[in-house]
């Protein structure tokens, strides 16, 4: 790859410039890569991102118009990516959710009252930001933020487990609801947490660490298809794959986390009330969504106008929520942890309605079972 200076970006869209006089917009996109390390092969692929860049812009512009203030978007890392992009690098196939036998629901009772916010980063239960990269592999970021949470409420060390693990060795698959675990191509929680009870265990991240996301740099790795990977369900595998960084060459039991043992996982009520409860009582929540306009989002609660509550193709971490307050109305909200990276968002987590089922993510909230 090819590491393009900023200064020498300048050079390259000389036909913006005008004998030495500054030109805004090329200063900002050049920044834009300055910041973000942005690596291009080509000269005409930089040329080709900066318009998309500024196009990007535009978009940004209009999102914070149509939300006037209450949810605010600005070009991140995602800046240089058409719609379609981000959604093939970072999000998952966009499909339906699971249909969850009525017996998996935790039985959450009667809810009396609930405080005004609650916020688990705050209580020692929620694990560092982090960043996934150009892959679809949040559903096992989302698991094992569920997992860390439930070890951390057992009165145990928060500790940063693997997710490289469950991306590399996890083909779980459910032949009734036609869906399984596919590596960088996406997953389901509920089957992730299975495949931690069948193995017996978790790495740590540092013992087993991420590098599926890292996209061809230092400390990045090729693994092949998880045992048992489903063609059928998962699409073909990926073309080109390192045996010697893939599950076999690379778990190793004995360095699971001892007394780390999932039992069984179990699904949370739809009732949003319900999962607030459950969220205080249980920990932090596994959950479902479609992201696919979350790709600008800064700061704010957001609530988009056009975000489907069926069709799913992001897995993250509820960790908390809250409300804030207008003139005339308070918006509740869910803050959720994400998994884009510390740069993203409200420092790697966003906040989104609350109490009206936005984007589905009250289908397919889940969490672990510990042994304890």
């Amino acid at each position: 790859m090819l590491r393009i200076p900023a200064s020498l970006l300048l050079v390259v869209f000389l036909s913006h410039q005008c004998h030495g006089v500054r030109d805004e917009k090329t200063d900002s996109f050049s920044d834009w890569v300055k910041e973000h390390g942005k690596v291009y092969p080509s000269w005409e692929d930089a040329v080709y991102r900066e318009k998309v860049y500024h196009q990007n812009l535009l978009e940004i512009e209009d999102l914070n118009q149509k939300h006037r203030g209450r949810t605010e978007f600005r070009a991140n890392q995602f800046a240089d990516l058409i719609p379609q992009e981000f959604q093939e690098t970072v999000l998952m196939p966009r499909r339906s959710g699971v249909d969850f036998p009525q017996d998996s629901y935790l039985d959450i009772g009667h809810v009396e009252s609930l405080p005004d916010s609650f916020d688990w980063t705050t209580q020692g239960k929620v694990t560092s930001v982090k960043d996934q990269g150009s892959v679809g592999t949040c559903w096992a970021f989302s698991t094992v933020g569920n997992i860390e949470g439930q070890w951390a409420m057992q009165g145990k060390p928060l500790t940063n487990l693997s997710v490289e693990q469950i991306v590399d060795c996890d083909g779980t698959m459910d032949k009734e609801q036609k869906k399984a675990d596919c590596g960088v191509f996406g997953g389901w929680p509920y089957l992730a947490y299975q495949y931690v009870q069948s193995v017996g265990g978790l790495e740590t991240w540092s013992n087993y660490s991420y590098c599926s996301g890292i996209g061809g740099g230092p400390g990045s790795c090729f693994p092949c298809k998880a045992p048992g990977y489903n063609k059928t369900y998962c699409g073909p595998p990926v073309p080109w794959c390192l045996k010697n960084e893939s599950c076999a060459a690379k778990i190793n039991p004995q360095r699971f986390v001892p007394d780390l043992k999932v039992t069984g996982w179990k699904a949370v009520s739809k009732n949003e009330t319900e999962m607030a409860a459950s969220l205080v009582k249980y920990g932090p929540l596994s959950v479902a969504m479609d992201a696919s306009r979350l790709q600008f989002y800064h700061r704010g609660v957001y609530n988009p106008i056009d975000c489907s509550k069926t069709a799913l193709d992001h897995a993250v971490l509820v960790v908390g929520f809250g409300s804030e307050k207008e003139i005339f109305k308070t918006h509740e909200y869910w803050k959720v942890k994400n998994s884009w990276g510390l740069k993203w968002g409200e420092d790697g987590y966003f906040k989104i309605q609350r109490g009206e089922g936005m984007c589905g993510i009250n289908t397919q909230v889940t969490t672990a079972q510990l042994a304890t």
